[in-house]
């Protein structure tokens, strides 16, 4: 079964390691070890420099613009080429042009799409009016390239499925949700129940207005005697603050493992990644619970999972719960051991690669 991956890694030339580039780092050499012909054709950054690594057949292809009839001729010609017996499209780029690529002519050829988000929770968070019509243009866009190519759609969490079904009226979604990393510590690693020295708390993730990026600063500044280290890249400029430590981009499990409570008030998040990393360690989760994030957190809540409103004392105030003294117990160890067990990496291999089996039967 031969596969060809198509995404616009880094999203509208952000250029971040999100959830779909490290899908695509994690997932296609595990499903090349499975026995699928993988071909990857993205743009030429560290994604594809880690699926070289990887042995991972890859093809330098990427969008100029927003819309590129260019980018879309060129799906289309690696489809006659390659004669893939299912095209996976990640991101929302990647996905309107293989749409437009493939077309009515290309309607033998299975095409699945993973946008990895929800394009209503984006608009509906939007900062700004002409945001909110920019991302409502995508909306529209989206929906009339699924009536002109119907496809099979996978979603992230069950939140983001019923968006597509409720407010898009979309059929034929899949809920795959994301797992742990393929090479992820034991929950026994975590930190210290007892730690020395001030509390630490993280924030692991894209420095964005969607992630809440721009709320770190004044919650510092309501936990002065708490140290905030914040590990990621984006366009979000933070105000200084002599308890927070901007340290860029880090291994995910080495720099949970320095923390005592992972600090997640995303304004949009279809599922919540990060969260469940920490969780999966028994590091306490302070979330605003919006999309994903109240499904990933659910079993944890009150133990693992501090709810709070996106306003500095209320995520101060949950921080201070999740981090006092006497919080770390048995009931967590047994929550991470759970979290491991339900989201591990192999299982969700086991998942995507019967998909895409059943997607290409279905067309001969």
């Amino acid at each position: 079964m031969r596969v060809l991956f198509v995404c616009t890694t880094g999203g509208s030339g952000r250029r971040q390691l999100g959830g779909a580039e490290r899908f695509l780092v994690e997932m296609l050499p595990a499903l090349a070890a499975r026995g699928v012909e993988v071909v990857a054709a993205t743009p030429d950054d560290e994604v594809a420099e880690a699926l070289r690594a990887a042995g991972v057949r890859w093809l330098p292809l990427g969008a100029a613009r927003r819309v590129d009839l260019d980018y879309a001729r060129r799906i289309r010609a690696l489809v006659d080429e390659l004669r893939p017996d299912v095209v996976s499209a990640h991101l929302l780029s990647a996905a309107m042009h293989a749409r437009a690529g493939l077309g009515l002519r290309g309607r033998r050829t299975p095409l699945v799409v993973t946008l990895h988000n929800s394009l209503w929770q984006y608009r509906d968070a939007a900062g700004s009016l002409r945001a909110r019509a920019a991302v409502q243009a995508n909306i529209s866009t989206d929906l009339m390239l699924r009536r002109l190519r119907p496809h099979a759609t996978v979603a992230v969490s069950a939140f983001e499925a019923r968006e597509l079904r409720v407010r898009g009226k979309v059929r034929d979604v899949h809920v795959i949700p994301n797992p742990l990393p393929a090479i992820w510590p034991d929950a026994a690693d975590g930190p210290d129940p007892a730690p020395d020295g001030p509390v630490r708390v993280g924030f692991l993730g894209r420095l964005e207005r969607e992630k809440g990026a721009d709320l770190l600063p004044d919650v510092a500044t309501a936990l002065p005697d708490v140290e905030f280290l914040v590990a990621g890249a984006g366009t979000t400029r933070l105000a200084a603050r002599p308890n927070l430590h901007l340290i860029g981009r880090v291994d995910a499990a080495d720099f949970l493992r320095r923390v005592h409570c992972l600090l997640v008030p995303s304004r949009v998040e279809a599922f919540g990644r990060s969260a469940l990393e920490a969780m999966s360690l028994g590091v306490p989760v302070v979330h605003s619970g919006v999309g994903g994030l109240a499904e990933v957190t659910a079993a944890g809540d009150g133990v693992l999972a501090y709810r709070a409103e996106l306003t500095a004392p209320a995520l101060a105030s949950a921080v201070r719960t999740a981090t006092q003294p006497g919080a770390w117990d048995e009931r967590r160890h047994a929550l991470a051991r759970e979290y491991t067990a339900r989201h591990s990496f192999a299982g969700c291999v086991d998942t995507w690669f019967d998909l895409y089996r059943a997607v290409a039967h279905d067309t001969r």
